[in-house]
């Protein structure tokens, strides 16, 4: 068991430099903040929409709340994997853009410790930074007119590393809390290029290198009404932290203009409640609201932004078995569906997403393997702005082992 457990942190480690390396987005709409944030929803709750507060199973691992860990067997290992493509269509007023990325999504595992404890390790990303856009323009000097252009492009990201446990303080009760380390990278470059050679042109490329150490905290408590009647409540917080971070920039036009100074930043304070409903082990409902708040953190903008927003975020899911235990393959399979709503902390524009899964478990193990497609609607083209249609899909594999068994036969 040693041997599987140390694999499992060496993918990890190669796995964190594939994870730091790729571009994981491509959207203007990650030009602002820490980017496009990436919430912690692995597998099976990636299916329903992205609900997890309130979710609790043995068979999943869930990092949005940490008190989920504790409900694993105490003799089950479990290693999740996801990974996804992405095409996004971008439109405004006047053109339409079309681009695609495939990205490692995470790395994690989950096992006993005691059958009151659960422990959890695992790797994903915190936010994502890529865009890649320009502009055509003409400027009026001396009774004559000159065309520019402008471009737009970034890439990074911040990434993070936790170890959760949770501990079950009674038959109904679990508390749980994860450490991070967080780490990245983000690059913002601005370019304004004239095609006369007589005028200057000049770029602007900002580097901001961050690392901080962070904790989540979460609760769940169950409750079984009746024999087929299952309800779980969670809640989920993470204290307002410091950021360190370096920022350089450096301004190329007439002359050369360099900069290096360090910045104090903030990650936002997230609280998060859900709630979930579960029939009969085959029909489960449930839905999750999330704040990440922004307006009281500490950030810094290069890109013509003063402040930011909270931002809200709201998920229904709902999976359903048809017969956990039933002979045909069929009867086994989960079949998901999810909805939300978010405010972005970089605009007023309400965004939607609507995903809908299926997990397909192997006939000779309790591996589970998970596909999602999903849709998000982000921004609006209306009043200058760009529309982003976007279609994700997503492949994932929970694998589940048994641990510390001995045999008895001889």
């Amino acid at each position: 068991m040693r041997k599987l457990l140390l694999i499992c942190i060496l993918l990890m480690c190669v796995a964190g430099e594939m994870l730091v390396a790729q571009n994981n987005t491509n959207s203007p709409y990650t030009r602002y903040g820490f980017g496009r944030l990436e919430d912690p929803a692995f597998g099976r709750c990636f299916g329903m929409g992205g609900l997890s507060i309130g979710m609790r199973g043995n068979t999943n691992v869930n990092p949005a709340n940490p008190a989920s860990y504790s409900a694993v067997d105490s003799m089950t290992f479990i290693f999740d994997m996801g990974v996804s493509g992405s095409l996004s269509h971008f439109k405004d007023g006047a053109s339409q853009r079309t681009t695609g990325t495939g990205n490692l999504d995470y790395l994690a595992i989950q096992f006993s410790a005691t059958k009151w404890m659960g422990i959890s390790l695992g790797l994903m990303p915190y936010s994502s930074v890529g865009y890649d856009f320009g502009s055509t323009d003409s400027v009026a000097m001396n009774s004559d007119y000159y065309r520019y252009n402008r471009s737009y492009k970034g890439t990074g990201g911040i990434s993070q590393v936790y170890l959760g446990l949770s501990f079950n303080l009674w038959k109904r009760l679990s508390i749980g809390a994860n450490a991070y380390f967080l780490w990245g990278e983000m690059m913002h470059n601005k370019t304004l290029s004239f095609e006369s050679s007589s005028l200057y042109s000049s770029n602007f490329t900002s580097n901001l290198h961050v690392y901080s150490f962070n904790f989540r905290y979460g609760l769940q408590y169950t409750e079984r009404i009746a024999k087929k009647h299952l309800l779980t409540l969670g809640f989920a917080y993470e204290n307002r932290s410091r950021l360190h971070g370096t920022y350089e920039e450096t301004l190329i036009d007439v002359d050369t203009t360099m900069l290096s100074t360090s910045v104090p930043l903030q990650f936002p304070s997230f609280y998060g409640a859900g709630i979930s409903y579960t029939y009969d082990d085959r029909l489960t409902i449930g839905v999750d609201y999330s704040l990440y708040e922004f307006s009281k953190a500490k950030t810094f903008n290069v890109n013509e932004i003063d402040s930011l927003n909270n931002r809200h975020k709201c998920v229904l899911g709902a999976e359903y078995i048809h017969n956990p235990n039933g002979m045909r393959y069929v009867d086994r399979v989960r079949w998901r569906i999810g909805a939300e709503l978010t405010t972005p902390y970089v605009s007023d524009v309400l965004n939607y997403g609507l995903t809908v899964g299926v997990g397909f478990p192997l006939k000779t193990a309790k591996t589970i393997l998970n596909v999602a497609f999903k849709y998000d609607k982000i921004g609006s083209s209306a009043k200058g702005g760009i529309r982003e249609d976007c279609f994700k899909l997503s492949f994932s594999a929970t694998i589940n082992e048994t641990w510390f068994f001995k045999s008895k036969i001889k």
